[in-house]
């Protein structure tokens, strides 16, 4: 049986699906429970589209006072999830992948995100230690451990500890400051860097400075032990000698045989090389003579 609408019936009836199709929709949401490794009771919240993980954990820290001070990690499939992800996009592309759900037509895709929204979904919280004052914001920290080591922090890789890295730059900069008379500094962080710098710059010079001071103590042995081979040709000799170790073990290993205390080898060569020299001044002496 058809029932023939008048105009003006047929007027309403458009008004009324015109309102519906321009009521706003309501942003989806998805229902998280948290599960935490210490024994703490089970927290749901809510998050949105746009809810990234650090926002998830601020709700966390709300909803439980006991955590606040505490470090977060949620952990979603394995997986530790970082502050900049976006929660919602990231768990509504896993679901389908766990449901086996086609993308094939766009009904299957709406009651997919129907169903997703409506389900609940676990995530793990790994409570860690309690955070340092000042460490609240983690983006800050990890963006701070990024920045290389200037100055007597480099220490740090070599074992020292921060104590001793603050006695060095104390002593230091107490015996440095000439280099601060003539300066002004805008603001705390000039100040800051041009110490760093002078540290770097105290650090490269013992790098740089080792390779010369040896080089130079190498010259000086060989020039020492030319001029004593020269004028004392023999009397070094009785000194070259290395007595060799007795054999003590089963397996016929020796002492590992070290240098010789009085001469080193560069100045031994010297000496032998002043020998030569104290030679063909003697044959050319005599050469003179004779002729």
């Amino acid at each position: 049986m058809s029932v023939n609408l008048s105009e003006k019936a047929k007027g309403k009836q458009k008004a009324v699906e015109t309102d519906a199709s321009s009521a706003p929709e309501v942003p989806p949401l998805k229902n998280l429970t948290i599960r935490f490794t210490e024994g703490i009771p089970d927290l749901t919240v809510q998050v949105a589209e746009k809810d990234t993980v650090k926002d998830v954990k601020s709700n966390i820290r709300d909803a439980r006072p006991e955590l606040k001070t505490r470090r977060l990690r949620l952990i979603h499939a394995g997986q530790i999830l970082a502050d900049s992800t976006a929660i919602y996009s990231r768990i509504a592309s896993l679901d389908p992948q766990r449901h086996g759900t086609p993308a094939g037509s766009d009904d299957e895709g709406d009651s997919a995100v129907r169903a997703t929204s409506s389900q609940t979904t676990w995530l793990h919280c790994s409570v860690g230690p309690q955070l340092s004052e000042g460490e609240e914001d983690e983006g800050k920290v990890q963006t701070a451990q990024l920045k290389p080591l200037r100055g007597f922090d480099r220490l740090l890789a070599a074992g020292f500890s921060q104590e001793d890295i603050a006695n060095i730059r104390s002593q230091f900069h107490a015996q440095s400051t000439g280099d601060y008379l003539d300066q002004e500094y805008d603001d705390q962080d000039d100040y800051e860097e041009h110490a760093r710098t002078l540290e770097d710059q105290w650090i490269d010079s013992l790098d740089g400075g080792g390779a010369a001071a040896q080089s130079q103590t190498a010259v000086t042995s060989l020039h020492n032990g030319i001029v004593l081979g020269f004028f004392f040709p023999l009397i070094p000799f009785f000194f070259f000698r290395n007595n060799k170790p007795a054999v003590f073990w089963e397996d016929d290993t020796e002492h590992v045989v070290t240098d010789p205390p009085v001469f080193s080898r560069k100045m031994q060569m010297g000496i032998v090389l002043g020998l030569l020299l104290n030679v063909l001044f003697g044959l050319w002496t005599y050469l003179l003579a004779s002729s």
